[in-house]
């Protein structure tokens, strides 16, 4: 089916998605209209997505010097109460372009912020170093190259296997963007590290967070829609 109302291109690649346990009360005023907390096994999540940005394109052309860069964002799962879809609200959003902040911000609403996120790749004999950076402060990854496919029902099926970003418009509205990306899968992990004052970045209510997983994601090529009000 042919894509229509394609915003922007490009590639979201070697996803350090690191999840937390948090009291769903904590998230409730940042829940679009229509839209209710998605749980899994009664519990609310709350995810740190350290990742790749790469051959950035909005409506076709291409960024100059916003070709490859880090970013980091905070995200929850939601659904829509109107058609049950499911997606995902984001907290904060960080990046160490400019551009990309303010066209987020004034055109999409989206809660970006400019911060000099950069980022370190090490492959050898088919195993891989991620890193991901802010003032000294980390997120790391180890791993392997042999990726697998997400299983249903698992945590990481959970979080990884989103096509919807909800977001208040203006009007405070609820749009909904959709992502367009082939399954991404999961590369072998074997160890993880975050610095826990990366949680700074949130806001200051944003407390008692329990770490519960990390998930090692191989990401690909996106195409964003532009948001679609939701409707009855």
């Amino acid at each position: 089916m042919k894509q229509t109302n394609i915003f922007m291109r490009g590639h979201w690649e070697d996803l350090i998605i690191t999840n937390f346990q948090i009291d769903k009360t904590i998230l409730e005023p940042y829940l679009p209209k229509d839209t209710e907390i998605d749980l899994y096994n009664n519990k609310a999540i709350l995810s740190m997505v350290a990742f790749t940005f790469t051959k950035v394109s909005f409506f076709g052309f291409k960024v100059p010097m916003h070709q490859n860069f880090g970013q980091i964002n905070f995200r929850f799962y939601v659904k829509s109460k109107i058609d049950n879809t499911k997606g995902v609200v984001f907290i904060k959003e960080f990046a160490p372009k400019p551009l990309i902040t303010l066209v987020a911000n004034v055109l999409y609403n989206e809660p970006y912020h400019f911060k000099n996120i950069t980022y370190n790749k090490f492959i050898k004999n088919n195993n891989v170093t991620l890193e991901y950076k802010y003032k000294g402060l980390k997120t790391v990854a180890k791993g392997s190259l042999v990726t697998n496919e997400l299983t249903k029902n698992t945590l990481e099926h959970f979080v990884v296997d989103r096509y919807v970003a909800f977001i208040k418009n203006k009007k405070s509205e609820t749009l909904q963007y959709k992502i367009h990306h082939k399954p991404w899968k999961l590369y072998n992990l074997d160890t993880s590290y975050f610095d826990k004052e990366l949680l700074n970045l949130l806001p200051k209510t944003f407390k008692n967070l329990k770490h519960v997983s990390t998930c090692f994601v191989d990401g690909s090529s996106v195409a964003v829609q532009k948001g679609t009000l939701q409707s009855v």
